[in-house]
C-alpha cells in the first residue's frame, strides 16, 4: 500500500511537470516549487499513516452481560478472568472510603462475586459477602482483599474467597488499617494509624509473618502498590506542607526497606484527594505478565493525563505523560498501552508515543486476563450497572489494509 500510493504520487507529479506531447488534452504548466513541496508532504502523510496502522492494537470484542455495582470503585476481576467482584448497595461516603476520623461504618453495602463464563459464555452470579465490608482495588489467584470498618472506629482487612466468599483476616487490630495490597510470595503492604491519630503510618508484612513499619513522622503515607514485576512496592507520601510525592522502596526484605528510596515530586499543594484520584480506576491483580519495564502508572491530576515513572531507570527523575485525556492505563499483549478516554479506548504504542489509534469508541475500561481465548474484559460502567465484552487482541501484519476487522475495533486514527 505505501509503495503504490507513493508511485501514484510521484507518477501524479511527473505527469502535471513534464506533460504529454501527444496528448489531446491541454499541455500544463510546471509546478511550482510550492505545489511540488506540497505533493511531497501528502505523500510523506500518507505514508506515517500507513506505517502507523501497521501493527496497531486490533480486537474482537463480544458482549458478556452485565453486573450490578454502585457507582464506587470499579468491579475487581480475578488474573484468570474468571471471577468478578462488585460493590452493590448503598455507596459508603468519601470519608468512609478513606478512612478519615470519625467515619461510620458502611451501611448496606454488600459485595456481589460473579462467574465469567468460558469464552462467549456470559456471566453468572456465584455469591455474595453480606458482612459489612469495603472492596478494594488488589487481588491475587486465590481471592481479593477487603477492609472491615469496625465500630469502634477500627478497621480490619481481610482477603474474600473468590468461589465460596469466605473471608480470612489478615489484620485484625485496634488499629485503622486501610489501602492494603498484595504482593508477590505473600507479602502485604497497607496504610495504618492509630484511632486518635490522623495520619498514616506504612506497614509491610512478609510471607513468614515478619513486618516492617515506616512511621509516619509528620509525613502521611497513602495507598501502597506493589510491583507485578520485582519485589519493589511504591506509596504516595504526603508531607504537611502538602508536598505529594511516588516513594519506590526495595521490598525483597527488612534491611533493603532501610536503604535510601527513589522518589518523584508530582504535585505541590496536594491533599489526600489527590492521592485518591492519582490511584482511581487502577486495579492491583499478582498473577498476570509482569510489564516490560519496572513502572508505576498513575493518573497526573494537573496534566489531567495517565502517566508513568521508571523509579530504576537512567532518567528516574522525570515522568513520562502518555495520552492527554487518558483516565487509565494498561500494556495490551505487546507491552503497548492501551489507555480509557472520555473517547473511547485507545492504543499507544510505547516506541513512538505519538502514535494512537482508536480501538473502541465506547470509554470502556480494559482489564488483562491470564485466559489466552479471553484476554481481556472491558469493563462499561453505566449509572447502576457495568456492562461486560471480551477482547481478543489482534495485531496486523505490515501491508494489511487498516479498518479490514469486522469488530468494533476500528483502528481509527485519534
Amino acid at each position: 500500500m505505501q509503495a503504490r500510493t507513493g508511485c501514484i504520487l510521484a507518477c501524479m507529479a511527473a505527469a502535471l511537470t513534464a506533460g504529454c506531447q501527444d496528448s489531446p488534452w491541454p499541455k500544463r504548466q510546471p509546478l511550482t516549487p510550492a505545489q511540488a513541496q506540497a505533493i511531497n508532504e501528502i505523500a510523506a502523510r500518507q505514508q506515517q499513516l500507513n506505517e502507523a496502522n501497521e501493527g496497531a492494537f486490533r480486537g474482537e470484542t463480544w458482549n458478556l452481560g452485565a453486573i450490578p455495582w454502585n457507582a464506587t470503585v470499579l468491579p475487581l476481576p480475578s488474573p484468570d478472568g474468571r471471577w468478578i467482584a462488585t460493590s452493590t448497595g448503598t455507596p459508603p461516603s468519601n470519608a468512609t472510603r478513606l478512612a478519615l476520623p470519625g467515619a461510620r461504618p458502611p451501611v448496606g453495602t454488600a459485595i456481589e462475586i460473579w462467574e465469567v463464563l468460558p469464552g462467549y459464555g456470559g456471566v453468572r452470579p456465584q455469591g455474595s459477602i453480606d458482612l459489612p465490608v469495603l472492596m478494594t482495588d488488589s487481588a491475587d489467584e486465590e481471592g481479593f482483599l477487603v477492609e472491615a470498618p469496625q465500630p469502634n472506629g477500627s478497621r480490619w482487612i481481610g482477603k474474600a474467597d473468590w468461589r465460596t466468599g469466605e473471608v480470612a483476616w489478615l489484620v485484625k487490630d485496634d488499629q485503622v488499617n486501610t489501602m492494603p495490597s498484595l504482593g508477590p510470595r505473600g507479602r502485604l503492604a497497607w496504610s495504618t494509624r492509630a484511632r486518635d491519630e490522623r495520619l498514616f503510618s506504612l506497614a509491610i508484612r512478609f510471607a513468614d509473618g515478619r513486618e516492617f513499619g515506616l512511621p509516619s513522622a509528620g509525613d502521611d503515607w497513602l495507598m501502597p502498590v506493589w510491583s507485578t514485576r520485582s519485589d519493589r512496592l511504591s506509596v504516595w507520601r504526603l508531607t504537611d506542607r502538602g508536598i505529594l510525592s511516588l516513594v519506590s522502596l526495595d521490598g525483597t526484605s527488612s534491611e533493603t526497606l532501610t536503604r535510601p528510596a527513589r522518589h518523584v515530586l508530582v504535585l505541590s499543594g496536594a491533599s489526600r484527594w489527590d492521592a485518591v484520584a492519582a490511584n482511581a480506576n487502577r486495579a492491583t491483580r499478582i498473577g498476570l505478565p509482569p510489564p516490560p519495564v519496572e513502572e508505576v502508572v498513575f493518573y497526573e491530576p494537573v496534566e489531567q493525563r495517565m502517566t508513568v515513572w521508571m523509579p530504576t531507570g537512567i532518567n528516574s527523575d522525570q515522568l513520562i505523560s502518555l495520552a492527554p485525556g487518558s483516565i487509565d492505563a494498561i500494556h495490551d499483549d505487546q507491552g503497548d498501552f492501551l489507555l480509557t478516554m472520555s473517547r473511547g479506548l485507545h492504543w499507544q504504542h510505547l516506541g513512538d508515543l505519538r502514535n494512537i489509534v482508536r480501538v473502541d469508541h465506547a470509554a470502556v475500561f480494559p482489564r488483562a486476563t491470564t485466559d489466552p481465548m479471553r484476554p481481556f474484559l472491558l469493563l462499561d460502567p453505566g449509572a447502576e450497572v457495568v456492562r461486560l465484552r471480551g477482547m481478543r487482541p489482534r495485531h496486523d501484519a505490515p501491508g494489511t489494509p487498516a479498518g479490514t476487522e469486522t469488530s468494533q475495533a476500528s483502528g481509527q486514527r485519534f
